[in-house]
């Protein structure tokens, strides 16, 4: 039954994905320290980005190991900061815990978002749950909204940015760079010590 499901979901998603023709709107990458942590990639089948725009991608490309559960704790507290929704975001993070594996250098997680659904594909495999509607535009906001907390970041993205010859760069500030975390779990601004149980 579940190899059905599956086999279902990967037959409805793949031709959505195969018959996008993206092209790269803006790029930025997310330092912590002097250490490059990931890269972020807005790609939309015309290279332009309007708001609420679909389909579209962001594309993550992992430079350091980063942990799977850690990276869903993280994507749910910055949504929940935004304070655009009402929904439980419990249910979308223990979908996110679930899905995501620990990340390893050069991996690359793409989030697709279509009118009437979104999903996650790691390199190329897609991963076992489709989002509802809701969920794509605040997982987006979290980088392209007016209230994002990563205003440097969203220009780049969005290639609003005057760069003088040199790739974008987003660096972690006020944040100590010591021998207890010199390896990071991942971005924004939380510190992740007092994160929910890990689901199992």
């Amino acid at each position: 039954m579940k190899f059905k499901l599956i086999l279902g979901l990967l037959l409805g998603l793949l031709p959505a994905v195969v018959l996008a023709q993206w092209k790269s709107v803006g790029k930025a990458d997310y330092n912590w320290g002097p250490f490059l942590v990931y890269s972020i990639t807005l790609s939309t089948e015309t290279g332009q980005y309007q708001e609420n725009q679909r389909p579209l991608m962001l594309t993550f490309t992992f430079d350091k190991q980063v942990e799977g559960k850690n990276f869903a704790v993280t994507l749910v507290r910055e949504m929940e900061s935004l304070k655009l929704t009402q929904t439980d975001t419990s249910v979308w993070l223990k979908a996110l815990q679930r899905i995501f594996p620990d990340f390893s250098p050069q991996d690359q997680l793409s989030f697709i978002a279509l009118k009437d659904k979104s999903y996650f594909v790691l390199n190329d495999t897609v991963l076992d749950y489709e989002f509802e509607p809701e969920f794509a535009p605040i997982l987006t906001a979290v980088w392209l909204s007016d209230k994002t907390n990563f205003s440097k970041m969203r220009d780049m993205l969005l290639n609003q940015q005057n760069l003088d010859n040199e790739e974008p760069k987003i660096e972690r500030e006020n944040i100590p760079l010591d021998e207890e975390n010199i390896n990071p779990q991942l971005p924004p601004e939380y510190p992740l010590d007092e994160q929910p149980e890990v689901v199992s």
